[in-house]
């Protein structure tokens, strides 16, 4: 009995070096650039036929988000943020002319909410220390 055990538990630990070995790696850096002085919510509207597709190059999505923090995409929620997986957050304030300013540091802030019919149709992300999120 003793000895299945033992197998069992080497049979599991081989399967979890392989499954490790053999995953594919994530690279994908989410992107923010806030214009100088944003503060509050930014709200990302997907599937809006009067909207740009988020650029997206090198495995990283960048969303401009202007002053009054509505970003209207032609892209789905699935392709900008499902299909990638796990993924990085940086955040940038940038001047008017979209030259990086300053680093935000994302982990002091609430992480973001998805909502909408099949919780795909709106993203929304707080950059303002004093709130614990958007609704």
């Amino acid at each position: 009995m003793e000895k299945n055990k033992w197998i069992l538990i080497s049979l599991f630990l081989i399967a979890v070096l392989i499954w490790w070995i053999s995953k594919p790696s994530n690279d994908t850096t989410v992107v923010y650039h806030l214009e100088e002085g944003f503060k509050g919510c930014f709200t990302v509207y997907f599937n809006e036929s009067n909207g740009k597709e988020l650029e997206d190059i090198d495995d990283t999505l960048l969303i401009l988000v202007p002053k009054d923090g509505k970003v209207l995409t032609s892209s789905s929620y699935k392709a900008a943020f499902s299909d990638r997986g796990l993924y990085k957050e940086k955040a940038f304030y940038v001047d008017k002319n979209g030259k990086i300013i300053s680093e935000i540091n994302v982990l002091e802030f609430p992480d973001p909410i998805i909502s909408g019919k099949h919780f795909s149709e709106r993203y929304m992300r707080t950059f303002d220390p004093n709130q614990e999120g958007c609704y």
